[in-house]
């Protein structure tokens, strides 16, 4: 069975903030030089591992920042709303959202407006040009925000109840060292009682290893695992750049790290 990608006030103002996007990349960009763009990210993301070097070529180039501001953060929202769907009540209600690695903003709004809509969220994210789309997205989701310029596991504030920090397809980005020691800033804050939301791809030929140990380092502090997969009725520019791009988003989800202490 299809769910409804979203529904109500919050589809209304999904499909508001997905249309505001594209019209600021669609023109001047054509939608073939925007399939491109999904192409090349998708490539990127499939074949080049992760690191500096990566983030740095991921938002290199007109195409791809589109590609990673329309349909990217679409997808990421989506599957960030319907993992916490099922595995949200366990994150309560923060106070404080931190975004970490937070690219144009999306995973960090689905969160507040599932869980806590009145919570102030802390984009953390290198690139300028993204924290500039974050920005965008808060206001059209009628959240607040506050943009940081820093390289991961920089800008990480320390632990707290009442925080809730989210790792959304970003640490799989870092190289080994970075990684490990915003681990050990994860593993932290989960036993100082903050919440803790990692989401990643559910297909990596990359990142098991890691996976693996952040799962058996994390399990102790209340963090558990799960796969999340929901088909789901696309929206309409979803589709339409699945079929051209000969991808398949029939079906989203993401691996889940998620918990906090006493849970």
């Amino acid at each position: 069975m299809q769910l409804p990608y979203l529904s109500g006030d919050l589809r209304d103002a999904f499909d508001a903030w997905l249309e505001a996007t594209l019209s600021r990349y669609v023109p001047p960009l054509t939608f073939t030089e925007l399939r491109k763009g999904v192409q090349a990210l998708n490539d990127l993301w499939n074949r080049a591992g992760s690191g500096a070097a990566l983030a740095h070529r991921v938002t290199e180039g007109l195409g791809k920042r589109a590609a990673l501001a329309t349909y990217f953060a679409a997808l990421r929202f989506l599957a960030t709303h319907h993992a916490l769907q099922m595995v949200g009540e366990v994150l309560g209600t923060p106070r404080e959202i931190v975004d970490a690695g937070c690219g144009t903003g999306a995973v960090g709004a689905a969160v507040a407006r599932a869980l806590a809509p009145a919570a102030r969220i802390v984009g953390i994210d290198r690139s300028g040009w993204a924290l500039d789309e974050a920005r965008h997205t808060w206001e059209a989701f009628g959240l607040a925000g506050r943009a940081v310029r820093d390289d991961l596991p920089g800008g990480v504030p320390f632990p707290s109840r009442g925080r809730l920090l989210v790792l959304g397809w970003s640490a799989s980005r870092l190289d080994p060292g970075p990684r490990e020691r915003l681990l050990a800033r994860a593993v932290a804050h989960a036993k100082k009682g903050g919440g803790l939301l990692v989401l990643e791809p559910i297909s990596r030929k990359a990142g098991v290893t890691w996976w693996n140990e952040w799962a058996e380092r994390l399990g102790p502090a209340g963090v558990r695992e799960e796969t999340i997969r929901v088909a789901i009725h696309r929206p309409r520019f979803i589709r339409e750049m699945d079929r051209a791009a000969r991808l398949d988003h029939q079906v989203i989800g993401a691996r889940v790290l998620v918990g906090r202490k006493g849970t």
